[in-house]
């Protein structure tokens, strides 16, 4: 394995909604393009980043990665053994048509081919990645808006070390099937920055969910579970806030995410991976 040195980047900034009634559509950063693997990568503007030293790393080497748990994409090197990465959080693993064991994440953390980390080890690489595309606020310069939020928001991930594995269930998500969300349904999601939280659905829109629980930047790619029966529904994509439309007043901050049927159903009829 080679050690890397991964720096603090985030995904998933926060998006301000102009009635109380209606959720705010995703804003996530621009996916970069998708140079070869050590070659230096575009960043990836609004989303924060430092420069980490190329001093040895003390974590030791990882052994696994589950549902839940950090991951880093890298998104260009900054000479000296320094990189740039984006922290999000790896949501499902399933099983590829060709039966490649996969994992799922937010397509606006990482563009095909951009190594993925674990534990500053780089352990894998992006396969396929679909976002929306965005665009510059001329009046905010740094800050990037979709032009349709509603395009897809999903990636896939392989494991490249043979000494790691892809773990299917984590000790607080074990999902069993996938499910279709509903309207009140109870739910959990876990993000590797904000940890294990519950709420309950509020709305679905075609391939999305929205629920109630409150959630930061870094979860991007985590899993939702309905508790119920233990179904995987979808994938973190973006934090919501709702806000009152003549006082600016914060009202209501939601989670959205991106169905794990559609992602399941554009990976080419992958299966999500129980065991």
């Amino acid at each position: 394995m080679v050690t890397i040195a991964v720096s603090g980047a985030v995904m998933m900034p926060a998006t301000a909604a102009a009635a109380p009634s209606t959720p705010a559509a995703p804003s996530p950063s621009p996916k970069p393009a998708a140079p070869k693997p050590g070659t230096p990568k575009p960043g990836a503007p609004g989303a924060p980043s430092s420069q980490a030293p190329a001093a040895p790393t003390k974590n030791p080497a990882p052994t696994s990665v589950a549902p839940g748990e950090r991951i880093d994409i890298l998104q260009r090197s900054l000479g000296g053994g320094r990189f740039e990465s984006l922290q999000c959080t790896m949501g499902f693993a399933v099983t590829a048509p060709n039966g490649e064991r996969l994992g799922v994440t937010a397509g606006h953390c990482g563009a095909p081919q951009q190594p993925v980390g674990v534990k500053k080890w780089i352990v894998g690489e992006v396969v396929q990645s679909a976002s929306p595309k965005v665009e510059e606020d001329p009046k905010r310069p740094g800050h990037f808006s979709p032009t349709d939020p509603f395009q897809p928001d999903w990636a896939t991930f392989r494991l490249t070390d043979p000494q790691v594995k892809l773990l299917a269930s984590s000790p607080r998500i074990a999902p069993r099937t996938v499910g279709t969300a509903r309207p009140g349904d109870p739910v959990c999601q876990l993000g590797s920055v904000n940890g294990y939280a519950c709420g309950k659905v509020t709305k679905v829109m075609n391939d999305w969910v929205v629920t109630d629980i409150q959630t930061v930047q870094g979860d991007s790619g985590g899993p939702l579970i309905r508790t119920t029966d233990n179904a995987a529904l979808g994938i973190i994509t973006d934090a919501v806030t709702l806000t009152d439309r003549e006082s600016g007043a914060v009202t209501q901050r939601l989670t959205q995410y991106y169905s794990l049927n559609a992602v399941l159903r554009s990976a080419g009829g992958a299966q999500l991976a129980t065991r």
